[in-house]
């Protein structure tokens, strides 16, 4: 018997696998501002269903980021009646998301403090 019918053959590189490859991120890397808001919006988008709008505020924590988004909750027309709700969001240092929470909620077309 042949010794090479015992060995599984290596993996042809001109076969591509079927899985998507697993991308591991080592937690100590540092992010850039821009990386954490765009991972940051990205999730916040996949968890509440909602488009994010824009990025109202931002800032480095002790122990990670906070990240404050407005949020459309509800497209209306005209676009000025849509609702829009702020958001404020936690990431650990790695830029992952910790919690979030929904602040208020307002028309488009109000302005000042809401």
């Amino acid at each position: 018997m042949s010794n090479s019918a015992e060995r599984p053959l290596p993996p042809d590189p001109a076969v591509k696998s079927e899985r998507p490859a697993v991308r591991h991120r080592n937690p100590q890397t540092l992010l850039t501002s821009a990386a954490v808001i765009t991972r940051a919006r990205d999730e916040l988008a996949a968890l509440t269903g909602y488009k994010i709008d824009s990025v109202s505020g931002f800032e480095r924590t002790d122990d990670g980021w906070r990240l404050v988004v407005t949020v459309v909750e509800l497209c209306r027309i005209p676009a000025s009646t849509d609702i829009l709700a702020t958001y404020e969001a936690t990431l650990n240092e790695a830029g992952d998301l910790l919690n979030y929470h929904r602040g208020g909620r307002y028309l488009r077309c109000q302005t000042g403090e809401h």
